[in-house]
């Protein structure tokens, strides 16, 4: 049998959890003895596959393309939580088994579950279950452990908090002196960006050695860990480490600076090319900002080039600003003339993975086939039982191209288009992430050069009119 072996350490450092390179020379060791052919290896270090992490798992995302490329047999593991803490990924796993080769999964101590069968699956549905019990048992443990310190007003642990020593229970005193510095300087009414670049002037730098941005430095100034008090799920305790400042000047600080809203708030990314574009003037990448036209009007989305950055530094330029929907307009209009102008794989020929131009050539061939099966079935040439057959082989090997594009870094966006879509198509109906993408795979970078406002009209391909010079855009092509 084909075997991939598959290794995970948890984050919560199970005393009876080997490490990661233990649990594959172990499933190494196994596979050989029975006389399997290892055919890959996926591992997944500090990860944990309880229903509780968020973290993702890349790994066994790896495992699953393999799969569904119809290159397992059979997934070795050396118990099955390192694999499962979640039914719903059991039940996605047994689902590939109905449609590829997959057909067990074997642990080291011979213990396997037959996914052909029902007595198979029921047993690793089980097995799955009492992982999944464990799981929650770890996690009332940890909560009812972290309630009782937070009474007992002990840290929570982490990196260093800035303004205390390793462990967070001493003060470090040069660092709690700049605290309080700040603070003064906020409540005499200075700025926090003007703070924040004198903090960088200075060479002042976070607990972490980073240099200092309006965020951070109001994470610490609101935070109620410098007034000496312990926060777990919203209620207060009084704190074991000396606080740096009182609590009335911190809840003058959390007052002033409160007022911008939520410290770390993201707002949802609407701009498809941020990162992408360039100042043409200084070569600085452009900045995503919005402009509110007029009070309670519309927020006009723009790309500007920036003087002064968020840690009160000097940028760039700041002489170059253009409205972004005729630039994205013009760069995606560009990028489909791209994709439609040749077929897929020429276009993307050189991107740096040489299997990619093989993939996309069958890809291609087996799209255009599919178009002729139903130019026979009109013509005659095939009666409704023969193409349906037809068919049926030319998907299977369409699907088995796609997974195999879907492991490529190149062409998993790709590999993403169904099969009924052109790239046009597909992009009408795909998110902004999707979009990004594809237009990172042909574009290197966006230069927006020098231009003086209102001297030219350009009509974008939905009609709208803008005061805007296409002359003026750069599109620099990977490929």
């Amino acid at each position: 049998m084909r075997c991939a072996a598959y290794a995970r350490l948890s984050i919560e450092r199970e005393a009876s959890s080997d490490n990661v390179e233990t649990q594959i020379e172990e499933c190494e060791t196994y596979t050989e003895e029975q006389g399997w052919t290892l055919a890959h290896i996926f591992s997944d270090a500090d990860i944990s596959a309880s229903k509780y992490s968020r973290k993702p798992r890349p790994g066994y995302g790896q495992l699953l393309e393999a799969v569904r490329a119809g290159e397992v047999d059979c997934i070795i593991i050396t118990e099955m939580p390192r694999l499962y803490r979640r039914l719903e990924e059991l039940l996605e796993l047994m689902h590939l088994a109905e449609t590829t080769t997959l057909k067990r999964i074997e642990t080291t101590d011979s213990n396997y579950y037959d996914l052909s069968t029902g007595m198979g699956v029921h047993n690793a549905v089980a097995a799955v279950n009492t992982a999944v019990l464990e799981s929650r048992r770890t996690s009332d443990r940890m909560k009812r452990k972290r309630r009782a310190e937070a009474k007992a007003g002990k840290a929570h642990g982490g990196i260093r908090p800035y303004g205390y020593e390793k462990g967070g229970m001493v003060v470090r005193e040069d660092e709690a002196s700049t605290v309080r510095e700040c603070k003064d300087l906020i409540l005499a009414g200075d700025s926090i960006l003007n703070i924040v670049r004198m903090l960088n002037l200075r060479g002042v730098t976070t607990a972490t050695g980073g240099k200092w941005y309006p965020r951070n430095l109001e994470q610490i100034l609101t935070s109620k860990r410098i007034t000496g008090v312990r926060v777990h799920n919203g209620l207060e305790y009084p704190a074991t480490w000396p606080a740096i400042i009182t609590r009335e000047d911190g809840e003058r600080l959390t007052l002033i600076l409160g007022g911008r809203g939520k410290v770390g708030k993201r707002q949802p990314k609407t701009y498809l090319l941020s990162s992408m574009v360039h100042c043409g003037r200084c070569g600085k990448p452009l900045v995503s900002s919005g402009t509110q036209l007029g009070k309670g009007g519309p927020v006009q989305r723009k790309y500007r080039c920036k003087h002064i950055d968020n840690s009160g530094m000097v940028w760039g330029c700041g002489k170059v600003v253009r409205t972004a929907e005729p630039v994205e307009a013009l760069v995606t209009e560009a990028v489909l003339y791209r994709y439609d102008s040749a077929d897929l794989a020429k276009t993307l020929r050189g991107a740096g993975e040489p299997e990619i131009d093989t993939l996309l050539d069958a890809y291609n061939m087996h799209k255009l086939k599919l178009t002729e099966l139903v130019t026979d079935y009109a013509t005659g040439l095939l009666n409704r039982q023969q193409l349906a057959q037809a068919k049926s082989v030319v998907e299977e090997a369409l699907e088995a191209t796609r997974a195999k594009l879907a492991k490529l870094e190149s062409g998993r966006t790709l590999a993403s288009i169904p099969i009924d879509k052109t790239v046009h198509e597909a992009w009408e109906s795909s998110d902004l992430t999707w979009r990004r993408s594809l237009i990172s795979l042909l574009v290197e970078k966006v230069v927006v050069q020098p231009s003086r406002p209102g001297r030219h009209k350009w009509q974008s391909p939905d009609g709208r009119e803008w005061a805007f010079d296409p002359t003026k855009i750069e599109i620099v092509w990977r490929v």
